[in-house]
């Protein structure tokens, strides 16, 4: 579905991403990890043309990105961005509303699957019972929902998420992770998420691609991710493993001995 080959992005004279290549498929669960400053912010926005790509080629379904109007983009492709909403003084309703405006021109009018498909958002995210207040009085949670639910009512078979828990306590965190993993796996979106959770990267999603400096460390399955010295030369910083209680799988603990 996606395609990014030896992508390279510079602004002015400081390469940001070099030589970056992944295949992401149709209903995949990527998640992009690494240091602060490594170019997975970056990269994103070169996945929604809002950063130029120097070097490399990017496709979506074998077309280059350059073929694509940004209305079309938006067609595709949602984004998360990693500040949340909650300045803002519009009305969750009206918020998530705003979102179908990639499927409408100027004269068009609203019609009744644009409706149903910000009610499903609504739906979907739980923010039924906040729907009319503003965006302003949220908590970071709600206001990540309702963000979430934006992406949904785009209607893209495409999310894109940067770091969609930062600044989120626990419980919120596992709430957005719940609903992620349940548009991937119940409503079969493409997800790509840019986290600083290895172990949610290591346990709920299909691929892992790592960042280090702008370069691909690596990339591979998920379940195959966590490794000692990999992360130590991701984060610089030691790591000792433990199997998980009730998944099958590895859990990473920063050593601080």
């Amino acid at each position: 579905m996606i395609s990014a080959h030896d992508i390279s992005v510079k602004i002015a004279d400081k390469t940001l991403v070099e030589a970056i290549s992944c295949d992401i498929a149709q209903g995949d669960y990527l998640c992009i990890v690494g240091p602060n400053g490594s170019g997975k912010s970056t990269f994103l926005k070169t996945l929604i043309a809002i950063l130029p790509i120097h070097q490399g080629k990017l496709t979506i379904d074998s077309r280059p990105i350059s073929q694509f109007s940004h209305k079309k983009l938006a067609r595709l492709i949602s984004y998360v961005p990693q500040n949340g909403g909650n300045h803002l003084s519009f009305t969750v309703d009206d918020y998530v509303r705003m979102a179908r405006y990639s499927h409408h021109h100027v004269f068009s009018e609203w019609q009744s699957y644009d409706h149903d498909i910000v009610e499903n958002a609504l739906d979907i995210t739980e923010c039924q019972p906040f729907r009319h207040r503003k965006m302003s009085t949220l908590s970071g949670g709600e206001c990540q929902r309702v963000m979430i639910a934006a992406a949904l009512a785009q209607d893209t078979p495409v999310l894109i998420l940067d770091e969609p828990t930062a600044f989120l306590d626990p419980h919120h965190q596992v709430a957005v992770h719940q609903l992620i993993r349940k548009l991937n796996q119940q409503h079969h979106k493409t997800i790509i998420e840019v986290t600083h959770d290895i172990n949610h990267a290591a346990q709920h999603s299909k691929h892992v691609l790592a960042l280090l400096d702008g370069k691909c460390l690596w990339h591979g399955p998920a379940e195959q991710f966590l490794n000692a010295e990999r992360l130590q030369q991701l984060y610089q910083q030691a790591f000792v493993f433990i199997k998980h209680p009730r998944y099958d799988r590895l859990i990473a603990l920063a050593d601080e001995s």
